[in-house]
C-alpha cells in the first residue's frame, strides 16, 4: 500500500522522490517528518530526538563538570507475551489455505523472523540477527561516543563503575557500553558492574521502582485511553480481506502488525509489513502508542510521579555528589517514570483521546526509543554552575528554566524547581512499600554487595 523511499533512510521514509521536486538540494527537504520509526511507539530502532536545533557543543566559556547517563537497553526481540500473540496471527495466516492477494502477496513465501524462541526478550547482536541495528552493536558504539565526548571525566585509574538492573538486555546493554567507552583497555578488571534486583523486595532502591509501588495501576485510565478512535484498524482490514476473502484476522491483530513491523526492522533491519500502512495509518497508530503510555506509565497516571520519586532524589543527591560519571542502564518504563516525577517531559495539557495534537507533546518513539540515552549534564560556567539535559542527541530545554548558557538551567534554581514537584510525594506511603524507601546502591555498592542473578526480561 505504502512505496517507501529506497533511496534514503534504509527504506524507513513513508514518501517518494517527488518530495525533492520542488527544491534545489535534498537539503532543503523535510523528510524526517515521513520517518516511521517516529511512529512505532518506542519499538523500533533507536531514532535521535527532533529537538529544536540547539548545539549539543558545550557552550562557550563553560565545561562539563559531572555527567548523568540513563538509558533503556539496545534494540531487542519481542518480549515473550508478545511473541504469544504474534504466533496467533501467524497461525491464522497459515490456516487461511488459499493464495495470498494484492498487499499480501508476500506472505505466500513469507518466513516469520523469530527463528527460536529461546530469542524472545533477548537483546538483538550480531550473532541472533543479520541486520544493522543489532542492539550491542548499538551500545559498543554508544559507549565509544560517550567516551569521546566525556572521556576527560573519566580517572583511568579507577574502574568504571555501570549499573544495572538485573534483565538480562540492560545488562548486557551497559557491558557493550562499557566496551565501546573503554575500547582496548576493556578488561574484567577495568570495570565494576553493580547488578540491582528488579524484585519488588528492594523497594525504592532499584532503577525498577515501580514494581514495589503497589498502588500503581497502568489500567487506571483505560476507559480514557479506550475512547481513541480506531476505525483506522478497521479499514486496513477491510481493505485486506477485499483481496483476500475469508480471512480470519481481527482489528487486534492488525493493530498487533506495526509492533510485528518494529520488531522485525529490530531483527532484519526492514520488514514487509512496513509497506502495507498509509502515512496516515502510521500516524494515528503511532498517535495511540503515545495514549496509551501517557495514561499508563507516563504523566497521565498520577502514581507514576510517585513510583519514579525515588531515583530522582537520588539524581538531585548526585548533583551535589563529587564522582564525575554516572552510568545506569534500565527499561523505558522507569525512564518514563523518573523523567515524569523529575518534569522533564510532562506536558502542559493531558493528551486529547478525541483528536491527534499537532504537534504531538509526547512522542513516546523521540522520548523512548530502544537504546534511549539521557544525559544530564552539571556545567560549571564562570562562577556558577547549570544544568542541562540532552534527550537522545538532542538538547531538551528544561520547562521554565533554560536562560543559562546553552539553554540550561541555573544550579539552584533547577533544584528549587524539582523538589517543588515532589511537594506532597512519599513512595513509603503511597505506594504502600515494603521494603527500603530510598536509592542507596549508587553509594552503598562499596560496602554492599549488589550482583542479582540476570533474568530473562
Amino acid at each position: 500500500m505504502v512505496v517507501l523511499s529506497k533511496l534514503i533512510n534504509a527504506g524507513f521514509l513513508l514518501v517518494g522522490q517527488s518530495v525533492f521536486q520542488d527544491v534545489a538540494t535534498p537539503q532543503q527537504a523535510s523528510v524526517e517528518q515521513y520517518n516511521i520509526i517516529k511512529y512505532l511507539g518506542g519499538s523500533g530502532p533507536y531514532i535521535q530526538n527532533s529537538g529544536w536545533g540547539i548545539s549539543t557543543d558545550v557552550p562557550n566559556q563553560c565545561f562539563v563538570e559531572q555527567i548523568q547517563m540513563i538509558s533503556r537497553h539496545g534494540e531487542r526481540y519481542p518480549s515473550k507475551g508478545d511473541g504469544k500473540f504474534f504466533d496467533t496471527v501467524m497461525q491464522v495466516f497459515k490456516s487461511y489455505g488459499k493464495e495470498f492477494k494484492g498487499d499480501l502477496a508476500f506472505l505466500n513465501n513469507y518466513e516469520y523472523f523469530v527463528t527460536d524462541n529461546d530469542y524472545y526478550e533477548k537483546e538483538t547482536s550480531p550473532k541472533n540477527s543479520k541486520g544493522p541495528y543489532a542492539g550491542t552493536t548499538n551500545m559498543l558504539r554508544h559507549g565509544a561516543y560517550f567516551r569521546n565526548r566525556y572521556g576527560h571525566l573519566f580517572n583511568q585509574n579507577e574502574k568504571l563503575v555501570v549499573f544495572s538492573s538485573n534483565s538480562g538486555r540492560c545488562f548486557q546493554s551497559g557491558e557493550y557500553f562499557a566496551r565501546g567507552f573503554l575500547g582496548d583497555d576493556y578488561s574484567d578488571d577495568s570495570v565494576q558492574y553493580v547488578v540491582v534486583d528488579e524484585d519488588p523486595k528492594m523497594g525504592g532502591n532499584s532503577l525498577t521502582p515501580r514494581y514495589a509501588c503497589k498502588t500503581l495501576n497502568e489500567s487506571l485510565h483505560d476507559d480514557l485511553v479506550n475512547q481513541y478512535n480506531k476505525t483506522y484498524l478497521q479499514y486496513i482490514l477491510n481493505r485486506w480481506q477485499a483481496d483476500n476473502p475469508g480471512l480470519e484476522l481481527t482489528t487486534s491483530h492488525v493493530q498487533g502488525l506495526f509492533l510485528w513491523t518494529a520488531f522485525e526492522i529490530n531483527v532484519k533491519g526492514s520488514s514487509p509489513f512496513a509497506n502495507l500502512f498509509t502515512n496516515d495509518e502510521y500516524i494515528r497508530n503511532g498517535y495511540r502508542n503515545d495514549v496509551v503510555n501517557y495514561y499508563g506509565t507516563g504523566p497521565g497516571n498520577n502514581v507514576t510521579k510517585i513510583a519514579g520519586s525515588p531515583m530522582v532524589e537520588a539524581f538531585l543527591k548526585i548533583l551535589q555528589d563529587e564522582t564525575k560519571i554516572w552510568l545506569s542502564f534500565t527499561h523505558d518504563t522507569d525512564i518514563e517514570m523518573y523523567l515524569t516525577s523529575m518534569g522533564l517531559i510532562v506536558p502542559s495539557e493531558d493528551l486529547p483521546v478525541d483528536r491527534i495534537p499537532f504537534p504531538n507533546p509526547y512522542n513516546s518513539a523521540e522520548l523512548f526509543p530502544q537504546g534511549a540515552r539521557i544525559y544530564t549534564e552539571k556545567l560549571s560556567c564562570g562562577d556558577s554552575s547549570y544544568v542541562r539535559f540532552i534527550v537522545n542527541d538532542s538538547v531538551y530545554p528544561f520547562p521554565g528554566c533554560s536562560s543559562g548558557p546553552g539553554f540550561s538551567c541555573e544550579l539552584t534554581e533547577f533544584i528549587q524547581l524539582v523538589r517543588s514537584k515532589l511537594d506532597g510525594v512519599d513512595f513509603k506511603q503511597q505506594c504502600q512499600v515494603d521494603g527500603p524507601t530510598q536509592l542507596t546502591f549508587y553509594w552503598d555498592y562499596t560496602t554492599t554487595e549488589y550482583n542479582a542473578p540476570l533474568i530473562d526480561q
